[in-house]
């Protein structure tokens, strides 16, 4: 971690994702990639002068919080969404223990979710809705004039969620940024990027589709807007340069809104002879091409992730997803063709879905021949249909919506034609299913037929799994042996 010198440090900036965990946590932890969002925004501040740094609290230590937090700054800036807002809130009280009079403000997407809710609690100061770029730059510069600005300064700040005499007020957002290519590249030199196992990208914003359960239209609004994609491979060749070699994540919301803009992608990445392992998501399959998906191909990508949802036509529908189980089934063999694995995302408890459909999706998904199988419960998040659905058609088994979590196994509401108990049975089914596909696709790993097709990336993150298999024994042995010796010693 870069640590500046206390004197001289002004903005600090948390993802507090993992922030109850690094309160006991002694060594570094690992993850994908770090938070594309406060890289941009870190970025853009430095750009407009200021000194910043960053604690991103799922890789940290408990010794790393603590100093991070010992070091005065003009303003704290915290990113969540609605399952990390509980420990943004965490990591809020911990900067007011330290530094009461020092302004603590919230962004993210769930600050679009519920703006009012930010400032619930005491140790939040302001929010601030939408893209945090220019918003957290207009603030600094106010701050930086009156360290109590009033309230009719704080009026002028689009999207600026602040106190007024005891009322929560909320600024309108303010409008999208146009020309995406003038954001500077993210700030990494903040981040431990030994940390993070791969690198993240953004080529676009936004999307324009009305799917039930996303709530992307309430965080960034319709609107798709990309980058030129020059200069998404002169980002890649800067990380190669600065950070070495690892898979690339691109992480759009929409990435094939425009196959043109795929398709210039990578021949940026052909002409200039980038040689990288990149994987999609935001991928839709009534966009795929077979010419398409070979040139990804060729220019590094190996998995694309499609956003199925569901199998049955009637579910499909009824989410808003505009795609037919037709068009669906030929991306999957397309994708097939070109070489690229499948990850197939499916969703358990949408409008109309029951445990039919779901066993609908499973039986599609082994005949398909989908590589990588994954299935979620259906999550309502407010502003959303499918929050609309839960609330008219169903009963909520859990009213916190906080403490949902997109990776939770357990149901949160029900309906009359898909019960709780149902659910569970449901999903229950997938997750054996699941474990057979994935089992399956290690066994066959090293046939010659599909070993022609794997990558680098692949192949190594094989090695790796065979390697923790192998280890595993020993670290289970050498624990119980911690155990033993602890209770002997007591």
């Amino acid at each position: 971690m870069r640590w500046p010198d206390p004197s001289q440090c002004e903005i600090a900036l948390v993802d507090p994702a993992g922030f109850a965990q690094i309160l006991r946590r002694r060594r570094a932890g690992k993850k994908l990639f770090p938070h594309i969002g406060l890289g941009y925004v870190a970025a853009c501040l430095e750009r407009n002068g200021d000194r910043v740094r960053v604690l991103d609290a799922g890789v940290a230590t408990h010794r790393e919080l603590q100093r991070f937090l010992s070091i005065p700054a003009k303003l704290f800036g915290i990113t969540t969404v609605s399952f990390t807002f509980r420990e943004a809130l965490l990591a809020a009280r911990a900067v007011k223990q330290r530094h009461p009079s020092t302004p603590v403000l919230i962004g993210g997407p769930h600050t679009s979710i519920d703006p009012e809710g930010c400032l619930a609690d005491p140790a939040v100061d302001f929010a601030l809705q939408g893209e945090g770029e220019e918003g957290m730059i207009d603030f600094l510069e106010v701050l930086k004039r009156n360290t109590v600005p009033q309230p009719d300064v704080l009026a002028s700040i689009p999207g600026l969620v602040y106190r007024d005499q005891g009322r929560v007020r909320v600024n309108p957002p303010g409008p999208r940024i146009r020309n995406l290519d003038e954001l500077p590249y993210p700030a990494w030199h903040l981040f431990p990027m030994q940390r993070y196992r791969q690198h993240t990208l953004l080529t676009s914003r936004g999307c324009p589709m009305d799917c039930a359960f996303c709530a992307v239209d309430a965080i960034w609004g319709r609107q798709w807007i990309h980058r030129a994609p020059e200069q998404v491979a002169s980002e890649i060749e800067w990380l190669l340069r600065h950070w070495g070699r690892k898979l690339f994540h691109i992480n759009d919301d929409n990435l094939t809104m425009n196959t043109q803009h795929v398709a210039a992608f990578c021949d940026a990445l052909l002409q200039r002879q980038i040689d990288i392992d990149w994987v999609a998501q935001g991928v839709r399959a009534d966009a795929l091409t077979l010419e398409l998906l070979q040139k990804m191909r060729k220019a590094g990508c190996h998995r694309v992730s499609l956003g199925i949802e569901s199998a049955a036509p009637e579910v499909l529908e009824a989410i808003g997803k505009k795609e037919t189980l037709e068009e669906i089934t030929r991306a999957v063999r397309l994708c097939k063709e070109a070489g690229i694995l499948v990850l197939g995302m499916f969703m358990v408890g949408n409008p109309k879905d029951t445990e039919a459909t779901v066993d609908a999706s499973i039986k599609f998904a082994k005949e398909a021949g989908i590589d990588l199988p994954a299935f979620y419960m259906a999550i309502p998040y407010p502003k959303t249909r499918l929050w609309e659905h839960a609330c008219a058609e169903g009963r909520f088994l859990n009213q916190d919506y906080l403490a949902f979590n997109h990776m939770s196994t357990e149901p949160v509401f029900e309906t009359k034609t898909f019960s709780a108990e149902a659910r569970r049975r449901a999903y229950a089914k997938t997750e054996r299913f699941c474990r057979r596909q994935y089992a399956l696709y290690h066994l066959v790993f090293w046939w010659p037929s599909r070993i022609l097709r794997r990558n680098r990336y692949e192949i190594v993150q094989e090695l790796h799994l065979y390697l923790k298999v192998l280890v595993w024994p020993f670290k289970m042995v050498f624990r119980r042996i911690l155990l033993w010796r602890a209770r002997r010693e007591t």
